[in-house]
């Protein structure tokens, strides 16, 4: 169990890990990336597919790989995701137990309008994403970070993408 991790979450393409790089540059914390600490690309043959086959397989990846990372007098901002896409494209919670494992100081959630991060989603990945099935994605990441919140007895602070200075303001206090 760690006890130096602020976990953000949000939907793919809403901007999370710019808004987390620059906050780990202002306040001094690392940066991590659950899909770098699962190693992604090495479970996937397509790296833009956002559906999961196995989220428990990963989620175990994940925290073998912050077993391997996280140090001991450092903080870290873990930029992840409350709900996954399995298989099916059916919106699927990650469970309450790799949240317990990670065992997070605060939880921060990026919202962000579906129109903007769809189109950006549909650039990047050269794919098209359905409108209805990112709401229902980014409803569910907000339903459930408020749902760990309360069950982990932890802080949660919900901004919207273009505007992050709030969130800014939260983790510095937190990281004093």
């Amino acid at each position: 169990m760690f006890d130096n991790i602020i976990f953000i979450g949000g939907i793919h393409g809403v901007g999370k890990s710019t808004i987390c790089q620059h906050i780990c540059r202002e306040l001094n914390l690392e940066y991590l990336s659950a899909s770098e600490l699962l190693k992604w690309e090495d479970i996937n043959d397509d790296a833009k597919n956002k559906k999961v086959r196995d989220i428990p397989f990963t989620q175990n990846r994940l925290i073998a790989g912050l077993s391997n990372t996280i140090q001991e007098g450092h903080y870290y901002l873990l930029d992840g995701h409350y709900c996954l896409l399995n298989e099916k494209a059916e919106v699927e919670k990650v469970s309450i137990d790799i949240f317990m494992q990670i065992n997070p100081k605060a939880l921060g959630l990026i919202l962000g309008d579906i129109r903007e991060i769809k189109s950006r989603l549909d650039l990047r990945d050269n794919k098209n994403y359905d409108f209805g099935l990112l709401e229902q994605l980014q409803n569910s990441e907000l339903d459930y970070a408020k749902e760990l919140s309360v069950a982990l007895k932890v802080p949660l602070y919900i901004e919207e993408s273009n505007d992050a200075m709030n969130l800014y303001n939260h983790l510095s206090k937190i990281h004093e």
